[in-house]
């Protein structure tokens, strides 16, 4: 009646959660298509077609891709998240972030750059560079601090 419906796996189930406890470290790349939690160490990339859960606890030294992502302890790396990032209070980012849609919890602390939405990176870098070349002061007028 409702061939194959059985055979569907939901990425988001809790039977296909994977989870990574506190006091546990992990030496490589972690690649997964669903979701996970970090409470432990991971050192190395992590690639995760699902939402990405880092807690207190938890720390990844690499880049993040991943399709959402909650951090609330520790990345040294780059975060590329498809979709919606959000910062708790006690995450610490040293590294660049792209993303679709950003929330950011008073307290987090960010080293890098910051990109949101569609907007392509080399846009906003000729747009600032045409700033500059528009300006018409003298240089002494650009000189003066207030």
């Amino acid at each position: 009646m409702f061939k194959g419906e059985k055979n569907k796996a939901n990425v988001d189930s809790p039977e296909r959660l994977n989870r990574l406890v506190s006091g546990t470290s992990l030496d490589g790349n972690l690649t997964t298509e669903s979701s996970i939690r970090v409470d432990g160490t991971i050192n190395g990339d992590v690639t995760c077609n699902g939402k990405i859960v880092l807690g207190t606890e938890g720390t990844i030294i690499g880049d993040v891709v991943s399709t959402q992502a909650e951090i609330e302890g520790s990345v040294e790396g780059d975060l590329q998240v498809e979709d919606l990032l959000i910062l708790q209070k006690t995450a610490i980012v040293k590294g660049a972030i792209k993303t679709g849609r950003l929330v950011i919890e008073d307290g987090a602390q960010i080293g890098g750059n910051v990109q949101t939405g569609d907007l392509p990176i080399a846009n906003s870098q000729s747009s600032s560079s045409r700033k500059k070349s528009k300006s018409t002061s003298s240089p002494q007028e650009s000189d003066v601090v207030y």
